[in-house]
C-alpha cells in the first residue's frame, strides 16, 4: 500500500455546525478475545465522572508544541499493541492530519476504531460490518472494498465527525457515538487514554499529551517532592504560554504570569496556605483570586469560570478556590497563574521560581 495519504475530494477545510445522525446500527463493537487488557486506574476513584457530562477541550497549541488533549472518563483500559495495531493507529492518525483536523479528532478516529475492531482491518463482525471502524456498507459507508480500505474508512469517519456539532468539546464517547450508533455508546470512552499515547507517537516528536481530568488525576493527586504540603494550581496539565513571553496580548508588552491548558470546569487549588485578599472580578483577568500566602508572597490565578472563595477566608494548599474557565482578556479556557511580591497589578516575580523553590516541578 502506498504511504501516501489519499484524502476524501474536497477535504473539510471548515467544521460544519450540524450534526450528523446517521441511522447505522453496528455490532457489539466489543474488544476481540487475545488482547492484553489492563485497567489504568481503579473503579473506586472518586474523581471519574458521567460520561454524559460536556467539557471544553483544549485545543493543539499553534507553533512548536502540539497538544494532543484528553479527558478521560471513567475506568481506562490499556493494551499491549502489536505492530499491526501501531500501524493502522498511525495511519487513522495521518489521515486525520491530512485532512487539517487537530489532534482531538485523531484520539476520537483512534479510540473509535480499538473499540470497534482492536485496530485490526476485520472482513466481518456484527451484521454486515467490516474494517477498521466496522462500517456497514448496507448502511451508505460505502462498498465492501471500501469499508476495508483503512484510508478511505478513516477518511469516511472524520468526514462524518466534522459534521457532528461542539465534536472537539464533547466526551470522547458522544463524538463517537454521534459517528457510529453503536448499540455500547458509553463503550469508547474507556481507550481514550491509550488511544492518547498511540497519537502522540505518530503525531510528531514535539506532540505531547494534556490530560485535563478523569481517573488519570488520581496518580498526581499530589506532588510528594513538595516542601509543606504546596501544590501546583491545577493537576494533570503543563506550562504553555512561559512567564515574560512578549506580544500585544498584554497591557506591559509581556506575559506576567504562565498559563496551564485546562478545560472550562477544572478544579482550581490554593498552591499553599494562606488569606484570600481578592475573589470576584478583576477587569482583564476575568474573575480571579488572590491569596496572600504563609511565606509572605502572593499568588493570584486568572479567568475563572467560578469563584468558590471570598475576600478575609483562609485557605490551605490543595483547597480548591475556583473553577477553571475563559473569563476576561483569554483566548480559550486555560488557567493563569502569577507570583507576586504585593497584591497588586505589576508586582510579578517569575512564577516557575516561586513553585520550585517550593519544592514542586514544572
Amino acid at each position: 500500500m502506498s504511504t501516501a495519504i489519499r484524502v476524501a475530494g474536497g477535504g473539510i477545510a471548515a467544521m460544519s455546525i450540524g450534526a450528523l445522525c446517521l441511522p447505522l446500527m453496528l455490532g457489539a463493537g466489543g474488544a476481540e478475545a487475545g488482547a492484553d487488557w489492563e485497567d489504568s486506574c481503579t473503579p473506586s476513584s472518586p474523581v471519574m465522572q458521567a460520561v454524559s457530562k460536556e467539557q471544553e477541550i483544549p485545543a493543539a497549541e499553534t507553533g512548536g508544541q502540539v497538544t494532543v488533549p484528553l479527558n478521560p472518563q471513567g475506568k481506562q483500559q490499556s493494551v499491549n499493541w502489536t505492530e499491526e495495531q501501531k500501524r493502522n493507529a498511525s495511519l487513522i492518525t495521518n489521515v486525520a492530519r491530512s485532512r487539517g483536523l487537530p489532534p482531538r479528532a485523531a484520539v476520537i478516529g483512534v479510540a473509535t476504531a480499538i473499540q470497534e475492531s482492536t485496530l485490526k482491518n476485520i472482513r466481518h463482525g456484527d451484521r454486515d460490518s467490516q474494517g477498521l471502524f466496522q462500517q456497514r456498507p448496507s448502511q451508505g459507508w460505502g462498498t465492501v472494498a471500501q469499508v476495508t480500505d483503512p484510508i478511505h474508512a478513516s477518511n469516511s469517519f472524520f468526514e462524518r465527525l466534522a459534521k457532528v456539532a461542539k465534536w472537539q468539546t464533547k466526551p470522547l464517547s458522544q463524538a463517537a457515538q454521534t459517528v457510529q450508533r453503536s448499540g455500547f455508546p458509553d463503550a469508547y470512552a474507556k481507550w481514550e487514554k491509550t488511544a492518547g499515547e498511540l497519537v502522540v507517537k505518530s503525531w510528531g516528536k514535539k506532540a505531547v499529551l494534556s490530560t485535563t481530568s478523569g481517573c488519570d488525576a488520581v496518580a498526581n493527586a499530589a506532588n510528594t517532592n513538595a516542601k509543606g504540603g504546596w501544590a501546583l494550581p491545577v493537576e494533570n496539565s503543563r506550562v504553555t504560554t512561559p512567564y515574560k513571553a512578549g506580544g500585544g496580548m498584554w497591557s506591559s508588552g509581556s506575559h506576567t504570569g504562565i498559563d496551564f491548558p485546562v478545560a472550562t470546569g477544572t478544579r482550581v487549588q490554593a498552591v499553599g496556605t494562606g488569606t484570600v485578599v481578592e475573589a470576584g472580578w478583576g477587569g482583564a483577568y476575568g474573575n480571579n483570586i488572590v491569596i496572600k500566602m504563609s511565606d509572605g508572597k502572593y499568588t493570584q490565578y486568572g479567568h475563572l469560570s467560578k469563584v468558590t472563595v471570598s475576600k478575609g477566608q483562609a485557605v490551605k494548599a490543595r483547597q480548591q478556590i475556583g473553577i477553571s474557565g475563559g473569563t476576561g482578556n483569554a483566548s480559550g479556557p486555560h488557567l493563569h497563574f502569577e507570583a507576586r511580591t504585593g497584591p497588586a497589578y505589576g508586582s510579578d516575580t517569575d512564577p516557575v521560581a516561586y513553585l520550585r523553590s517550593h519544592g514542586l516541578s514544572l
